[in-house]
């Protein structure tokens, strides 16, 4: 393996004590994914492989009966195959991703080329070498885009998104034979997600609007006339209710479409599906309650129905069938629980089949023949890495078809155990502990691992780098402290302003499960990326009595220096949501920032940071560790060349991980 990582140390702590016996462990646990996806054809027949060998993807197609390779497809050059689909039995649609701006990671190029099954009668659709199309005149074919619909009863076009800089991304149905396109829908919201029936019939669009960024529905008025959902518009709001639709519909400026409802923009609308039958919309809101639920519209009455609602947690992906019918949710209740409420469903019988076979999994379904005889899928679980599978539903054949992660040995993995406790000022905080594969927790150390975003979560599953901790011998605590997604918006909005102050939940939780005999809180070490980064740097600032040692990777360090470097404040809205997260007090930015409270940082510390970093900025880190040095405190630094907010390069990830055991082993053993 060579390396290639360039390191800058600063007032370096110790030699490294990793042994030699580790280097094969790591190096296992910093391996990119080796399966990516597998899809059947639409006859049932042959299977596509997404693969990756040597930091190369390719698409392998595969006889199932022989078992027998037809054909790999590749791209040469610097760009790379980032996913795959099956416009029928004979071809294939690719979307291409490339590496820019120096980094190692792979970005979407937007740039989608179908082929035939063997190679032949190519042509790229989209991007800088795509043909223009006669019906474009200012929207470039050139541009960026991304499949949005297959059309399955149309099996020579397809519709697609075009990425543009004013985020109205326009909707097009594209000849997959020849190129050709024609504008099918302009959006009136920012970012939008598409609603389509049964027959690729568009219904209604989310997304943001553009002056207030509050998240908004759209109804279709070709698909759905006007007349169609007038009432339910209305249905059990205010007088002004009608006012305020004609008011907001007239802000359009295309005719196409009529408003339908909206939300704060930190509040949750999303449209599921149509649903044929009802004539219904499928809907996860949290509308006038904390948590989110699933509610189902009549578009002709006006009723609405809650369908699910959790006691504890946000829903996360709903379960709909073909004709857009809701028949179960998942929700990620400590561990994943799923939830069925139509009595009679296929597709529900379908998953249950797949649920009894894997007890205990998570299961995603890839792809299924248009006969629905043959399924693709990946199972997983916080000890199970990811295997696909080719299941003939008619026999009854199982057949594995490759590990998501093939260098990792599941038999070495620990299992992710839920945990809850009360906060000092009451509160329910919920959270993860991963034990050590090398003893009882009690008698190991314990990394403290928060979560970036910070408004995302941690959820139950496989995570390379916990595991990787845990069979190194440490157990891993992850809390989803305040500001964290999933448990309504009381919760996550807890974090506005306050950074810091959500940090008191992991110090909370630690103090828990030290009482309960579960950890050691006096051998413990803080280590987290992004916000997570910035939750390790201003921990131990706050209390240099829980932590042994602690290490920030591509953190933020001056809260209040978001509003002028980094790409977040140059986005569409960005100071405004900036604003709106952090506060506008200048104080308060200062407090929370660790760049203006270095001189408290007392225990050893470790910095890591990408070099071309944009979202923590890495001018940033660079201040911070100078603003170190000038006050004389001990600590070490790596910044990462070719590499932005996390890392890539299979080389470069073993040499951070690496460092990263080295500083652990030096302070905790």
């Amino acid at each position: 393996m060579k390396r290639i990582i360039f390191l800058v140390s600063v007032l370096l702590l110790a030699n490294s004590i990793v042994s030699e016996e580790i280097n094969e462990n790591v190096n296992n646990f910093s391996q990119l994914p080796d399966v990516y996806n597998v899809k059947v054809s639409p006859n049932g027949k042959m299977i596509g492989v997404l693969r990756e060998i040597d930091q190369e993807r390719m698409v392998s197609i595969i006889d199932i009966e022989s078992k027998t390779m037809l054909h790999t497809h590749r791209f040469i050059r610097k760009y790379q195959i980032e996913s795959f689909d099956w416009l029928n039995d004979n071809r294939l649609l690719f979307s291409r991703s490339a590496k820019f701006s120096g980094e190692n990671r792979l970005f979407s190029s937007g740039e989608l080329y179908a082929t035939n099954i063997d190679g032949k009668k190519s042509i790229m659709l989209t991007g800088p070498q795509a043909k223009r199309s006669s019906d474009t005149v200012k929207d470039d074919p050139r541009q960026r885009a991304w499949m949005i619909d297959e059309l399955e009863d149309d099996p020579d076009h397809i519709l697609i998104q075009f990425y543009t800089s004013d985020l109205f991304f326009k909707l097009y149905k594209l000849n997959t034979n020849n190129g050709e396109m024609e504008r099918y829908a302009t959006p009136p919201v920012r970012s939008p997600q598409y609603v389509f029936d049964v027959k690729g019939n568009l219904m209604a669009v989310a997304g943001i609007d553009p002056d207030t960024y509050d998240v908004e529905i759209y109804i279709y008025n070709k698909n759905l006339p006007v007349e169609y959902f007038s009432r339910s518009a209305c249905s059990g709001q205010s007088v002004d209710c009608v006012e305020a639709v004609v008011k907001k519909s007239s802000k359009v400026k295309n005719e196409n479409w009529t408003f339908w409802k909206s939300v704060a923009w930190d509040e949750e609308l999303r449209v599921v599906s149509y649903d044929e039958e009802s004539n219904s919309l499928i809907t996860v809101e949290n509308g006038e309650q904390d948590l989110s639920a699933i509610f189902k519209t009549n578009l002709k009455t006006g009723d609405r129905r809650l369908l699910y609602k959790h006691d504890a947690v946000d829903i996360g992906s709903v379960l709909t069938d073909e004709e857009g019918s809701v028949f179960g949710t998942t929700v990620m209740d400590g561990y994943l629980t799923r939830v069925f409420f139509k009595a009679e469903n296929k597709e529900k019988d379908r998953i249950k089949e797949l649920i009894d076979r894997f007890p205990g999994s998570m299961i995603r379904i890839l792809s299924l023949s248009d006969d629905e005889n043959k399924i693709t899928f990946t199972i997983s679980s916080d000890v199970n890495p990811g295997v696909h599978y080719l299941l003939d539903l008619g026999s009854g054949d199982l057949m594995p078809v490759g590990k998501y992660w093939g260098s990792i040995d599941d038999s070495k993995l620990s299992y992710m155990e839920p945990i809850s406790f009360k906060s000092k000022d009451g509160a329910t905080i919920h959270g993860y502990l991963t034990k050590s594969a090398k003893g009882d927790s009690i008698n190991s150390p314990t990394i403290v691992h928060p979560h970036g975003g910070p408004e995302s979560r941690d959820t139950w599953g496989f995570s390379p780098r916990v595991q990787m901790l845990a069979s190194e011998g440490f157990n891993v605590l992850q809390v989803n402290f305040r500001g964290s997604s999933g448990y309504g918006k009381s919760h996550q909005r807890f974090i506005y302003g306050n950074w810091d102050g959500v940090l008191n939940d992991i110090f909370d939780g630690m103090e828990y499960l030290h009482d309960e005999g579960l950890i050691n809180k006096n051998r413990a070490c803080i280590y987290g990326g992004s916000y997570g980064g910035y939750a390790a740097t201003q921990a131990p600032i706050m209390r240099p009595d829980l932590f042994k040692c602690a290490v920030s990777d591509v953190g933020v360090y001056d809260v209040g220096g978001l509003f002028e470097e980094g790409d977040m404040q140059r986005a569409r809205g960005g100071k405004k949501m900036l604003k709106i997260r952090l506060g506008d007090d200048e104080e308060r930015h200062i407090e929370m920032s660790p760049h203006y409270n270095a001189e408290k940082l007392t225990v050893p510390f470790f910095l890591l940071h990408g070099e071309n970093d944009i979202r923590a900025p890495y001018v940033h880190a660079v201040a911070f560790s100078k603003k170190l040095n000038q006050l004389g405190i001990e600590h070490k630094a790596t910044f990462v060349e070719n590499e932005g907010h996390g890392y890539f390069d299979e080389d470069v990830r073993y040499e951070t991980n690496m460092e990263l055991l080295d500083f652990f082993n030096q302070h905790l053993n």
